[in-house]
């Protein structure tokens, strides 16, 4: 029997290192919070956390530094936010989601050598690359290495998670997701969530046992649809 059909959720979780638990971390808190469920840190190419900061697009109130209640305010961008300026070191951020186009951006201006990412964004797809908008992009030596997606079940939760977002439901975004090679499974899956009240009682959850919880859906998932993460 091969260890793919006899890993336990435990199992692959205490696999992951811990940037990308605190990464996580964040992004469970950002849905407990209402926010887009998307969590990342920099850290060391050792390990060591640097900062590590959460979506906060429907917060309030925030950290010094980070950005809250726009539209901005994504969690790769407060992360990079609390980056002292200054030579570019050669640090890793490591996010729950695929980066968007405004992310992207930011993490091409700031010290990060390399990105990992979890979940699968098909809405962002091929936005990664600034080598054909010029000649200086093209030529530049230092590219930003992407790692991602995840193949696993932990890159279905990541996606999954990210979809409990309210403003996905109806809107043009949701028509994209499921035009995509995701095929609207995950939307599906979150809205049965939501509308059965397992969602909620989800939050009241930490991160990992909530990755426990979901685990028989997440590798339905998985082997219905393999392409979807494109790993």
């Amino acid at each position: 029997m091969t260890r793919e059909l006899t890993v336990a959720p435990d199992e692959l979780w205490a696999e992951l290192d811990e940037p990308w638990r605190e990464a996580f971390r964040q992004a469970w808190e950002a849905f407990r919070t209402g926010n887009i469920a998307v969590g990342a840190c920099a850290s060391t190419p050792d390990g060591v956390i640097v900062h590590a900061a959460r979506n906060r697009v429907a917060d309030s109130d925030g950290p010094h530094g980070e950005v809250f209640g726009s539209a901005l305010a994504h969690a790769e961008v407060n992360v990079l936010a609390r980056l002292p300026y200054g030579p570019t070191s050669r640090l890793v951020l490591t996010t729950t989601l695929e980066p968007c186009l405004q992310c992207s951006a930011a993490i091409r201006l700031g010290p990060v050598a390399t990105v990992r990412y979890a979940g699968a964004d098909p809405l962002w797809e091929g936005c990664h690359d600034f080598s054909p908008l010029s000649p200086r992009e093209a030529a530049r030596s230092a590219k930003v290495t992407m790692t991602g997606p995840r193949g696993d079940e932990i890159g279905v939760f990541a996606a999954l998670i990210s979809r409990f977002w309210r403003g996905l439901v109806g809107g043009p975004a949701a028509e994209w997701l499921r035009a995509s090679a995701e095929g609207g499974m995950l939307l599906d899956l979150a809205h049965h969530l939501q509308e059965n009240g397992e969602a909620r009682r989800l939050a009241v959850l930490e991160v990992d046992e909530a990755f426990g919880y979901l685990w028989p859906r997440l590798r339905s998932v998985r082997e219905a649809r393999p392409g979807f993460s494109r790993a």
